[in-house]
């Protein structure tokens, strides 16, 4: 994943060294707590998303669901709170690529995706989800989670090959009505029909993104891109689904039937859990291909530089500079994002 390096920069009980990302309502630094040494993805809101009671409640939805959850393939978060009212999450960091970023080296250098690994990654990616739908309050209540944002963008795989599911920030918790259910949120190409229509939402609604990830990874195709998102939304909401046989003939009848079964334009018909789609699409899944070693190997031919950088790093740590005093004061690392 894309970083930038830079001095520097103390935040609370934190030290901001480096750039990861960014989305919508937040910037994600490399960093480090000073107490400790333990390094960490530090997501801060956005200096201009402040003031928005709506993203504010939502990101600290996100924290408190975030500390909540423990699944290996699900995102850690170590800690969450607020200084000088800047609210943030820290979260491990995953050293490694995502779905979106792995799909596109792939067709940039030329590379199919081999069916097994894009089976170990979608059956980890269900292994999450399952372990995020079924989580309950301490009282043993059922929550009834969905997560209403799985994408290729959202789902992480680590250089040895581990992947987790990521970004919890518009969740949707059934037992408490924290949000409109009919409400299209997430990314338009990987909706559900009742989302798009506005008929509510449970976690078949995420299995429904799954088997759009699943049959973008088997063809290397998109399944929902339209030049419009009206057009997208059309297309969803009347579950138009090529047959994955026709853009792969070799694939299996009986995965192509798992596929499509998952994309059914009623939830009645498809997968009901997470563990139903996983056994479903374990007889067409090679363990001894689709293996964490194997894809190691994969990922270092994918990205060589970046591998490259990360072993660099881990076997030769660089001296952490000291960091400068004060609130996010500017430095190379340049200011936070629209801080004054």
């Amino acid at each position: 994943m894309a970083e930038e390096e830079g001095k520097a920069v103390r935040f609370g009980p934190y030290v901001l060294t480096g750039r990861l990302g960014e989305g919508g309502m937040c910037h994600v630094f490399r960093a480090y707590r000073e107490e400790t040494g333990e390094e960490v993805a530090l997501k801060l809101l956005k200096e201009d998303q402040r003031q928005d009671e709506k993203v504010v409640d939502l990101f600290v939805t996100e924290a408190d669901l975030s500390l909540m959850l423990r699944h290996p393939n699900l995102i850690r978060t170590l800690d969450a709170g607020a200084h000088n009212e800047r609210h943030y999450i820290a979260m491990e960091i995953i050293e490694g690529a995502n779905l979106r970023e792995i799909e596109v080296q792939c067709q940039r250098i030329g590379v199919p995706m081999p069916p097994d690994f894009a089976l170990y990654f979608v059956r980890e990616m269900l292994e999450g989800l399952g372990a995020l739908h079924d989580a309950a309050a301490r009282s043993g209540r059922p929550l009834g989670l969905v997560h209403r944002d799985v994408t290729p963008s959202n789902v992480f795989v680590a250089w040895d090959g581990r992947v987790v599911v990521g970004d919890f920030g518009i969740a949707h918790i059934m037992a408490y009505g924290d949000a409109d259910p009919g409400q299209a949120v997430g990314k338009v190409g990987y909706l559900s029909p009742e989302v798009v229509l506005g008929v509510g939402l449970d976690r078949r609604s995420d299995l429904f993104a799954v088997g759009i990830i699943l049959w973008e990874l088997l063809t290397g195709e998109r399944l929902f891109k339209r030049d419009r998102d009206d057009d997208a939304m059309l297309a969803i909401a009347d579950a138009i689904v090529p047959r994955p046989r026709k853009l792969k003939p070799g694939m299996h009848r009986g995965l192509e039937e798992v596929v499509l079964k998952s994309l059914a334009r009623k939830r009645a018909e498809r997968y009901q859990d997470a563990q139903e789609m996983i056994a479903a699409l374990d007889p067409f899944w090679s363990q001894e291909i689709g293996h964490p070693i194997a894809i190691q190997s994969f990922l270092a031919g994918l990205f060589r530089d970046e591998v490259a950088r990360f072993r660099t790093r881990r076997t030769n740590p660089p001296p952490r500079a000291k960091p400068k005093s004060g609130n996010y004061e500017p430095i190379t690392l340049g200011p936070l994002p629209d801080d004054p």
